[in-house]
């Protein structure tokens, strides 16, 4: 989802990023202060190590995708309305809670109250990648029926945090999938390796209906049959958006909970943590949200805000559901 780059870097290569999104995700709202430190405090103090930094290129439309006799596309001020909803949606009070209840894991009984959480938590994250590879997939699609030149632009930037899942980076050698980061985290915090948490847990079933939740809608523009080629690719840009921009928060309150449970559980056992997965997350989703966000500037047409808005809403509601899960959870152990 996110390797390291500058906030600033990234916020003023594209115009399309929203003012929401320039201060610190887990402070942008009073009501969203169930995280304990401002973002940007959180990642100053996230020492990302240098192999991980890379340059975002962020393609928003230019003359070419402007062209006499092109329909009118949207305009950064609607897409930023359209992330304002998204931040008093569903999932920012499920995230919010499962962060509260992830603070409170008790000190005797931490990794039996956490394996269950990690079981759901591995399946989800590897499951977003076949969710950004459908959306890709959706604006393909358009060919022949979207603009050329806007179509490229659209998928030079999706192809860029894709890539990044699977460690590649322009002028770099593969690095790390996310996948072993997210490995490397695990058993760092549990002693052992993540695959003897899959042998042993049940199936995460929370985590596979988001997953066929996502595939289905992604897929079908929300179950829209008479949707065309086109409006299914702008319902998947707004999807791929949705899941871009609630990212940001997710991880950026993830890595600030887990400190906590460092400061309070792991460091006085004698814990190592292994940081770099939530690091690399918490510093570079903004910056995955900005390219989601100048994906869609290219491509989707004015008349399909409401697409859009139906798309964002849909992830927001079967991401809440998912988070309430694990702070379910949580909750049932405290």
């Amino acid at each position: 989802m996110a390797f390291a780059l500058s906030s600033k870097r990234a916020a003023a290569a594209v115009s399309g990023r929203s003012s929401t999104k320039a201060v610190p995700a887990v402070a942008r709202r009073s009501a969203r202060s169930g995280a304990k430190a401002r973002q940007s405090l959180v990642v100053s103090a996230s020492a990302a190590p240098a192999k991980e930094a890379w340059a975002a290129n962020l393609h928003v439309p230019g003359p070419s995708s402007n062209r006499v006799g092109l329909p009118q596309l949207i305009t950064k001020e609607q897409v930023q309305s359209l992330e304002a909803e998204l931040d008093q949606g569903a999932s920012m009070a499920a995230l919010r809670r499962f962060n509260d209840n992830l603070r409170a894991v008790p000190a005797d009984r931490w990794e039996a109250v956490l394996r269950p959480v990690f079981n759901e938590l591995t399946f989800n994250l590897e499951s977003f990648n076949p969710a950004f590879t459908h959306c890709l997939l959706m604006v393909q699609r358009t060919i022949g029926v979207s603009d050329y030149v806007r179509r490229d632009m659209a998928l030079k930037n999706l192809i860029q945090p894709l890539a990044g899942e699977y460690g590649m980076h322009n002028g770099q050698p593969q690095l790390k999938t996310h996948r072993e980061l997210f490995s490397d985290f695990f058993a760092s915090v549990f002693g052992y390796e993540l695959q003897a948490l899959m042998a042993d847990s049940p199936a995460p079933k929370a985590a596979q209906l988001l997953f066929q939740q996502m595939m289905r809608d992604i897929g079908s523009a929300g179950g829209d049959t008479s949707a065309g080629a086109l409006e299914q690719a702008s319902y998947a840009l707004g999807y791929n958006l949705a899941i871009e921009y609630l990212a940001d928060y997710e991880k950026t309150w993830m890595l600030d909970s887990f400190r906590d449970l460092d400061a309070r559980i792991f460091a006085p056992a004698g814990k190592k943590v292994d940081w770099i997965f939530l690091e690399v997350h918490a510093e570079g989703e903004a910056e995955h949200a900005a390219i989601g966000h100048a994906a869609v500037l290219n491509l989707v047409p004015a008349q399909h805000v409401p697409v859009l808005r139906r798309a964002m809403a849909d992830h927001d509601r079967d991401f809440a559901a998912f988070y309430n899960h694990c702070a379910n959870l949580l909750e049932q152990q405290l």
